[in-house]
């Protein structure tokens, strides 16, 4: 019985355009993901853009003072505390935030110190750290717009309804962690408009997941330097905890 005569080969014709074409992009291709700005490559151009201007208008502020509303998480603990109050800042190393709810609990941050009394939970203990042992870290403003792409890697996520109009809403990384950085990521949220920050979300090391709305923001007000002074009520005792020394 006679096999059938095998097909000849099929020749495929190729287009010299392509040989030409794949000659060229395909190593641009590879220059470019070699030679791509640090900008293209995870850090968000426009994050910085926008955290960079909030900074500019924080650091060019003399004084700010605004209403806020906090939520405290305790993930371990299935509970949240949620608080509000005053935050009050002056350049360059005033802040304060003073409690309405729970009335009573108070932060300052003098420059030298910071202090914490919360008698809404123990009415016989203040907690004082010296800013250089960390105390100044309480000062949420410079925590995030002090050289934001040198600490931070940024993400830009869109914009969004946030207190008084429309946010930035930006996703922070720190470069770094342990030792000065106690968070593992945070949220922050800037106007548009004004490049307040309106909002943050940040979620500690302790698991632990904070987050604050800042509405009424008045800059350029004289506030009483009471504001910003601390004396330990009587019959109180001062706690200084580990590594806050100075």
């Amino acid at each position: 019985m006679n096999e059938p005569a095998p097909h000849p080969p099929i020749k495929i014709m190729m287009n010299p355009t392509v040989f030409v074409l794949k000659a060229v992009i395909v190593p641009f291709l590879l220059a470019s993901s070699v030679w791509a700005p640090r900008s293209l490559l995870g850090q968000d151009g426009q994050a910085y853009e926008a955290l960079y201007a909030a900074s500019d208008r924080y650091y060019g502020l003399e004084t700010l003072c605004a209403h806020f509303r906090q939520e405290v998480e305790l993930t371990l603990r299935r509970r949240t505390i949620r608080s509000e109050g005053t935050v009050c800042m002056q350049q360059p190393d005033r802040f304060s935030m003073d409690y309405s709810d729970p009335d009573g609990d108070v932060l300052i941050v003098d420059g030298e110190f910071a202090w914490r009394f919360n008698p809404s939970t123990d009415d016989r203990q203040v907690i004082r750290c010296s800013v250089e042992g960390g105390g100044g870290r309480n000062n949420f403003f410079s925590t995030f717009l002090d050289n934001p792409r040198g600490r931070f890697e940024a993400v830009h996520e869109g914009r969004e309804p946030m207190g008084e109009g429309v946010s930035h809403k930006i996703a922070l990384t720190p470069k770094e962690t342990g030792g000065a950085v106690e968070f593992r990521s945070a949220v922050v949220w800037l106007h548009v408009d004004s490049n307040f920050i309106t909002a943050l979300e940040i979620r500690d090391t302790n698991e632990q997941i904070r987050r604050l709305w800042l509405t009424n923001i008045r800059v350029g007000i004289e506030i009483p330097q009471d504001v910003f002074h601390f004396v330990p009520p009587g019959g109180t005792h001062v706690f200084t905890p580990p590594g806050c020394e100075g």
